[in-house]
């Protein structure tokens, strides 16, 4: 071991403080610029990695991190709470570092600057989420079935649903289908997405970008041409409750 126990807890917390303080940072950063990447990728922002590419390397950290940490790193009496816990992490990661750029449709280039952020942030995530779980976190074995544990464990679940549904939603948007010659009925929630641009009216929304706040944001469009260039409005699912539903689902997963 490179620490022992206590110095490598101050390790932990210390990397908490940093999280928080980036997170903060972030969140004023953002009042000022908009978000570097998706539609407001720029090469302001740093040189343009490919989406998939950029994807897959700063999400495979927080995979390949914790599997080193589990199987080198010396552990603590673990419980079947640990196993489950990290199990969830990895299988959130795993997913998102090595099935979700396969996904990906047309993705916009990433600007290095938000990419190595990104990647930063998850190669400490990965050791602080993984050695705290193999290292310093004690559950008793009835805590299996406490309200708290199991409360958590349907959030996430729940979480990661909204997450993985929201993101195929997406991805439909780009789908042959919806660039079909049709006219679509902006009222309808049976479509996945509408297509806005500049001449609907739709006022910008921040970092995010326009969007709508009820299905009469925009009216009958015809579908085509400017779908090639445009973007979309999503439907289904928790979209009809929320902007970024994707966001969201992340949100209540963690």
């Amino acid at each position: 071991m490179l620490m022992d126990a206590e110095s490598e807890r101050n390790f932990l917390d210390f990397s908490c403080y940093v999280i928080i303080a980036a997170a903060v940072a972030v969140y004023i950063t953002l009042h000022f610029l908009p978000s570097a990447y998706g539609r407001y990728a720029s090469r302001a922002f740093g040189i343009l990695i490919p989406a998939r590419i950029a994807w897959f390397l700063q999400d495979l950290p927080a995979v390949i991190i914790p599997l080193y940490i589990f199987f080198n790193c010396e552990h603590t009496q673990l419980h079947l709470i640990n196993y489950i816990l990290l199990g969830l992490f990895l299988v959130s990661y795993i997913q998102r570092a090595l099935i979700y750029p396969i996904l990906i449709k047309g993705g916009k280039p990433m600007p290095s600057i938000p990419f190595l952020g990104a990647l930063a942030y998850n190669c400490l995530n990965g050791y602080v989420q993984s050695r705290y779980l193999t290292r310093f976190a004690y559950y008793v074995p009835m805590e299996i079935i406490s309200v708290h544990f199991l409360a958590g464990l349907v959030m996430f679940v729940l979480g990661i649903g909204i997450n993985w549904q929201s993101d195929a939603i997406l991805r439909g948007l780009r789908s042959p289908l919806s660039r079909g010659s049709v006219e679509v009925e902006a009222t309808s929630a049976n479509s996945i997405g509408r297509v806005f641009d500049q001449d609907l009216g739709v006022d910008g929304a921040g970092p995010g970008g326009p969007m709508p706040t009820n299905h009469t944001s925009a009216s009958r469009t015809p579908v085509g041409q400017s779908a090639g260039a445009g973007y979309k409005i999503p439907y289904g699912g928790m979209f009809e409750f929320v902007s970024c539903a994707n966001f969201f689902g992340e949100i209540v997963e963690w």
